[in-house]
């Protein structure tokens, strides 16, 4: 989509119907030392209901002084299926990550099937974030867990621990936004409702970071050549 001496924004666009029952899509990102890559998701992906499970799986590396960003649209997660996304992220050196994942349990007029997320990140030292979150329909409707709430959007920023852009609220979509910093280098802002992505501080933090990032890159002169940057699924 565009692209410079120092970096690429790719957009990821789908040539035929995903994710249908049986799908395993699996997306290789590697990000050489110096460079940065923007992935841009052009549509939302449906996880379509079948008797067989299907997976989305993203496996990046990133290297010292690059810089992967990457804004998820919508995952729907239909009736009737059984479907995991798993994200792998490799951080070396002074390497940084911004992602964000939004969710959505159910198309109109549905509750959603059976969703699985997982998150292992890891950096020289070792790992940096774990998580692993099981929304089964079983348990999510389990006293505490998410009720009626159908729609979730995390922004995960790995290497570095910025602020979230404004004060997490409760609001009338839901319990509201939570952010928190982790043990190590990383922040993580999180808002769950009850349908839509009403929430108004998640886009904005993203869109935040992202900038913040790209300056810190571009001040300290550590962004390397494009052809550094590779993405193949």
């Amino acid at each position: 989509m565009d692209q410079d001496a120092r970096g690429a924004r790719v957009g990821l666009l789908a040539t035929q119907a995903l994710l249908l029952s049986g799908d395993s899509v699996r997306i290789e990102v590697d990000v050489a030392p110096g460079a940065w890559l923007d992935v841009v998701e052009t549509t939302g992906t449906v996880a379509y209901e079948g008797d067989a499970p299907s997976s989305w799986t993203v496996d990046a590396t990133v290297g010292d002084g690059a810089l992967l960003t990457w804004a998820g649209k919508p995952f729907v997660v239909s009736d009737g299926i059984t479907t995991h996304r798993d994200t792998r992220i490799r951080l070396h050196g002074t390497g940084r990550v911004l992602m964000q994942e939004k969710v959505v349990l159910g198309r109109a007029g549905q509750t959603g099937g059976d969703l699985t997320l997982s998150l292992t990140a890891t950096d020289d030292s070792g790992p940096v974030q774990v998580e692993h979150l099981e929304l089964t329909r079983r348990v999510r409707t389990m006293p505490g867990v998410l009720g009626s709430l159908r729609s979730m959007d995390t922004v995960t920023a790995l290497g570095w621990s910025p602020e979230p852009a404004g004060e997490p609220a409760a609001g009338t979509t839901g319990p509201g936004e939570t952010f928190f910093r982790l043990e190590r280098s990383g922040s993580v802002l999180r808002w769950i409702g009850i349908g839509r992505f009403r929430d108004r501080l998640c886009d904005p933090t993203f869109a935040a970071w992202s900038e913040e990032a790209m300056r810190v890159h571009r001040d300290a002169g550590l962004i390397g050549t494009a052809h550094g940057v590779s993405c193949s699924a």
